[in-house]
Protein backbone atom coordinates (compact mmCIF):
# COMPACT_ATOMS: atom_id res chain seq x y z
CA UNK A 1 0.00 0.00 0.00
CA UNK A 2 1.67 3.70 -0.92
CA UNK A 3 2.76 5.96 1.64
CA UNK A 4 0.10 8.56 -0.85
CA UNK A 5 -2.62 7.03 -0.38
CA UNK A 6 -2.24 6.44 3.65
CA UNK A 7 -0.72 10.05 3.91
CA UNK A 8 -4.17 11.32 2.17
CA UNK A 9 -6.18 8.76 4.69
CA UNK A 10 -4.17 11.11 7.73
CA UNK A 11 -4.39 14.60 5.59
CA UNK A 12 -7.90 15.05 6.00
CA UNK A 13 -8.93 14.53 9.64
CA UNK A 14 -5.73 16.40 10.37
CA UNK A 15 -6.71 19.33 8.28
CA UNK A 16 -9.86 19.21 9.78
CA UNK A 17 -8.33 19.49 13.50
CA UNK A 18 -6.13 22.54 12.54
CA UNK A 19 -9.06 24.50 10.71
CA UNK A 20 -10.72 23.67 14.06
CA UNK A 21 -8.05 24.92 16.12
CA UNK A 22 -6.79 28.31 14.35
CA UNK A 23 -10.22 29.11 13.60
CA UNK A 24 -12.38 31.87 15.90
CA UNK A 25 -15.58 31.44 13.65
CA UNK A 26 -17.41 28.16 12.14
CA UNK A 27 -20.39 28.11 10.54
CA UNK A 28 -22.31 24.87 11.45
CA UNK A 29 -24.47 24.90 8.65
CA UNK A 30 -22.35 24.67 5.92
CA UNK A 31 -20.41 21.76 7.55
CA UNK A 32 -23.59 19.78 7.72
CA UNK A 33 -23.99 20.12 3.83
CA UNK A 34 -20.63 18.99 3.71
CA UNK A 35 -21.58 15.76 5.80
CA UNK A 36 -24.77 15.42 3.91
CA UNK A 37 -22.37 15.57 1.17
CA UNK A 38 -20.32 12.69 2.85
CA UNK A 39 -23.25 10.81 4.04
CA UNK A 40 -24.54 10.26 0.39
CA UNK A 41 -21.37 9.63 -1.03
CA UNK A 42 -20.54 6.96 1.49
CA UNK A 43 -24.16 5.34 1.71
CA UNK A 44 -23.86 5.09 -2.87
CA UNK A 45 -20.73 3.63 -2.96
CA UNK A 46 -21.64 1.03 0.34
CA UNK A 47 -24.59 0.35 -2.02
CA UNK A 48 -22.79 0.35 -5.28
CA UNK A 49 -19.68 -1.41 -4.73
CA UNK A 50 -18.86 -2.72 -1.21
CA UNK A 51 -22.68 -4.51 -0.52
CA UNK A 52 -22.22 -6.40 -4.24
CA UNK A 53 -18.31 -7.56 -3.86
CA UNK A 54 -19.35 -8.25 0.16
CA UNK A 55 -22.22 -10.99 -1.53
CA UNK A 56 -20.56 -11.96 -4.32
CA UNK A 57 -18.67 -14.26 -1.83
CA UNK A 58 -21.75 -14.46 0.85
CA UNK A 59 -23.06 -17.16 2.76
CA UNK A 60 -26.64 -17.10 4.94
CA UNK A 61 -24.90 -15.26 8.11
CA UNK A 62 -23.49 -12.38 6.20
CA UNK A 63 -26.22 -10.05 6.40
CA UNK A 64 -26.57 -10.57 10.39
CA UNK A 65 -23.33 -9.68 10.44
CA UNK A 66 -23.93 -6.76 8.26
CA UNK A 67 -27.52 -6.02 11.04
CA UNK A 68 -24.42 -6.36 13.57
CA UNK A 69 -22.32 -3.73 12.56
CA UNK A 70 -25.38 -1.43 12.25
CA UNK A 71 -26.27 -1.90 15.80
CA UNK A 72 -22.82 -2.05 16.89
CA UNK A 73 -22.16 1.56 15.60
CA UNK A 74 -25.49 2.87 17.53
CA UNK A 75 -24.17 1.37 20.85
CA UNK A 76 -20.21 2.83 19.89
CA UNK A 77 -22.58 6.58 19.81
CA UNK A 78 -23.26 6.30 23.59
CA UNK A 79 -19.67 7.10 24.17
CA UNK A 80 -18.99 8.79 20.95
CA UNK A 81 -21.63 11.28 21.49
CA UNK A 82 -22.78 10.92 17.90
CA UNK A 83 -19.09 13.86 17.20
CA UNK A 84 -18.62 11.01 13.71
CA UNK A 85 -21.67 12.79 12.53
CA UNK A 86 -20.74 16.38 13.22
CA UNK A 87 -22.37 16.53 16.23
CA UNK A 88 -21.91 19.47 18.36
CA UNK A 89 -24.09 20.12 20.88
CA UNK A 90 -21.74 18.91 23.86
CA UNK A 91 -22.27 21.22 26.41
CA UNK A 92 -22.04 18.69 29.69
CA UNK A 93 -19.14 17.38 28.43
CA UNK A 94 -16.82 20.24 28.02
CA UNK A 95 -18.51 22.01 31.60
CA UNK A 96 -16.62 19.25 33.49
CA UNK A 97 -13.04 20.38 32.28
CA UNK A 98 -11.84 16.37 32.19
CA UNK A 99 -10.51 14.94 28.48
CA UNK A 100 -13.45 12.78 27.15
CA UNK A 101 -11.20 9.48 26.91
CA UNK A 102 -13.95 7.85 26.42
CA UNK A 103 -15.19 9.77 23.12
CA UNK A 104 -11.91 9.68 21.73
CA UNK A 105 -11.09 6.08 21.99
CA UNK A 106 -14.75 5.15 20.59
CA UNK A 107 -13.84 7.93 18.17
CA UNK A 108 -10.81 6.27 17.25
CA UNK A 109 -11.96 2.88 16.92
CA UNK A 110 -14.71 4.31 14.23
CA UNK A 111 -11.95 5.61 12.26
CA UNK A 112 -9.71 1.92 12.97
CA UNK A 113 -13.21 0.17 11.75
CA UNK A 114 -13.57 3.20 8.73
CA UNK A 115 -9.83 1.86 7.38
CA UNK A 116 -10.63 -2.05 6.99
CA UNK A 117 -11.97 -2.21 3.46
CA UNK A 118 -10.03 0.50 1.81
CA UNK A 119 -6.55 -2.35 2.50
CA UNK A 120 -8.83 -5.38 1.79
CA UNK A 121 -9.97 -4.06 -1.32
CA UNK A 122 -6.77 -2.05 -2.36
CA UNK A 123 -5.66 -5.37 -3.30
CA UNK A 124 -8.19 -7.35 -4.79
CA UNK A 125 -10.29 -4.06 -6.21
CA UNK A 126 -8.00 -1.12 -6.23
CA UNK A 127 -10.92 1.05 -7.54
CA UNK A 128 -13.74 0.52 -4.99
CA UNK A 129 -10.25 1.20 -2.09
CA UNK A 130 -10.35 4.30 -4.23
CA UNK A 131 -13.71 5.45 -4.07
CA UNK A 132 -14.13 4.36 -0.58
CA UNK A 133 -10.59 6.18 0.07
CA UNK A 134 -12.54 9.50 -1.13
CA UNK A 135 -15.70 8.93 1.17
CA UNK A 136 -13.64 8.69 4.33
CA UNK A 137 -11.90 11.77 3.53
CA UNK A 138 -15.15 13.85 2.95
CA UNK A 139 -16.12 12.35 6.63
CA UNK A 140 -13.76 12.36 7.99
CA UNK A 141 -12.62 16.33 7.94
CA UNK A 142 -15.88 17.42 9.64
CA UNK A 143 -16.08 14.60 12.34
CA UNK A 144 -12.62 15.73 12.83
CA UNK A 145 -13.30 18.99 13.19
CA UNK A 146 -15.79 18.41 15.49
CA UNK A 147 -13.45 16.27 17.81
CA UNK A 148 -10.98 19.04 17.94
CA UNK A 149 -13.86 21.48 18.81
CA UNK A 150 -15.09 19.71 21.65
CA UNK A 151 -11.23 19.31 22.95
CA UNK A 152 -10.47 23.46 22.03
CA UNK A 153 -13.55 24.20 24.58
CA UNK A 154 -11.73 22.51 27.38
CA UNK A 155 -9.41 25.15 27.01
CA UNK A 156 -6.02 22.57 26.57
CA UNK A 157 -3.16 23.22 25.36
CA UNK A 158 -2.66 23.29 21.89
CA UNK A 159 -0.20 20.78 21.80
CA UNK A 160 -1.89 18.88 23.96
CA UNK A 161 -5.27 18.68 21.28
CA UNK A 162 -2.67 18.09 18.17
CA UNK A 163 -1.34 15.17 19.96
CA UNK A 164 -4.42 13.98 20.92
CA UNK A 165 -6.14 14.44 17.46
CA UNK A 166 -2.71 12.98 15.83
CA UNK A 167 -3.67 10.13 17.71
CA UNK A 168 -7.11 9.88 15.92
CA UNK A 169 -5.97 10.91 12.51
CA UNK A 170 -3.68 7.82 12.59
CA UNK A 171 -6.41 5.26 13.39
CA UNK A 172 -7.93 5.08 9.97
CA UNK A 173 -4.47 4.20 8.22
CA UNK A 174 -3.29 1.58 10.98
CA UNK A 175 -7.10 -0.35 10.06
CA UNK A 176 -6.19 -0.35 6.76
CA UNK A 177 -2.36 -0.87 6.92
CA UNK A 178 -3.78 -4.26 9.27
CA UNK A 179 -6.76 -5.28 6.64
CA UNK A 180 -3.80 -4.66 4.11
CA UNK A 181 -1.54 -7.32 5.84
CA UNK A 182 -4.14 -9.73 6.98
CA UNK A 183 -6.13 -10.10 3.66
CA UNK A 184 -4.34 -13.22 2.67
CA UNK A 185 -3.78 -14.47 6.35
CA UNK A 186 -7.06 -14.65 7.56
CA UNK A 187 -9.88 -17.10 5.68
CA UNK A 188 -11.65 -15.24 2.88
CA UNK A 189 -15.06 -16.42 4.64
CA UNK A 190 -13.94 -15.26 8.10
CA UNK A 191 -12.85 -11.67 6.21
CA UNK A 192 -15.60 -11.64 4.10
CA UNK A 193 -17.87 -11.93 7.36
CA UNK A 194 -15.97 -8.58 8.81
CA UNK A 195 -16.26 -6.75 6.05
CA UNK A 196 -20.09 -6.86 5.89
CA UNK A 197 -19.53 -5.92 9.79
CA UNK A 198 -18.10 -2.76 8.57
CA UNK A 199 -20.47 -2.44 6.20
CA UNK A 200 -23.31 -1.99 9.07
CA UNK A 201 -21.69 0.19 10.48
CA UNK A 202 -21.28 2.77 7.18
CA UNK A 203 -24.79 2.35 6.41
CA UNK A 204 -25.34 3.05 9.79
CA UNK A 205 -23.02 6.34 9.73
CA UNK A 206 -24.14 7.91 6.39
CA UNK A 207 -28.17 7.59 7.36
CA UNK A 208 -27.77 9.06 10.61
CA UNK A 209 -25.36 12.08 8.96
CA UNK A 210 -28.43 12.62 5.84
CA UNK A 211 -31.19 12.20 8.04
CA UNK A 212 -29.75 13.73 11.86
CA UNK A 213 -28.78 16.61 10.38
CA UNK A 214 -32.57 17.15 8.80
CA UNK A 215 -34.97 20.43 10.37
CA UNK A 216 -38.18 18.44 11.52
CA UNK A 217 -36.66 15.68 9.22
CA UNK A 218 -36.76 17.67 6.43
CA UNK A 219 -34.10 18.22 3.45
CA UNK A 220 -33.72 21.64 2.54
CA UNK A 221 -33.14 22.81 -0.87
CA UNK A 222 -29.54 23.18 -0.12
CA UNK A 223 -29.25 19.84 1.26
CA UNK A 224 -31.08 18.26 -1.20
CA UNK A 225 -28.65 19.81 -3.83
CA UNK A 226 -25.74 18.33 -1.84
CA UNK A 227 -27.31 15.17 -1.90
CA UNK A 228 -27.79 14.67 -5.14
CA UNK A 229 -24.46 15.77 -5.70
CA UNK A 230 -23.08 13.20 -3.44
CA UNK A 231 -25.22 10.65 -5.68
CA UNK A 232 -23.63 11.76 -8.74
CA UNK A 233 -20.11 12.04 -7.62
CA UNK A 234 -20.75 8.68 -6.46
CA UNK A 235 -21.76 7.13 -9.32
CA UNK A 236 -19.00 9.34 -11.32
CA UNK A 237 -16.41 7.73 -9.51
CA UNK A 238 -17.29 4.25 -9.84
CA UNK A 239 -18.24 3.68 -12.90
CA UNK A 240 -15.40 6.10 -14.62
CA UNK A 241 -12.61 3.46 -13.20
Amino acid sequence: MSFLFLGLLFISPFLGSLAALYSNKYDENKLKLLLSFAGAYLFSITIISLMPEVYSNSNKYTGMFILAGFWFQILMEKYSKGIEHGHFHLHDVVKKHVIPFGIIASMCLHTFLEGIPLGAFFQSNASISYSILVGIALHEFPAAFALAIILKGLKLNNKVIIALMTFYCLASPIGATLSYSLNYTVPELVFNQFMAFVIGTFLNISTTILFESSEHHRFSKLKTYAVLVGVFFALVVVFAQ
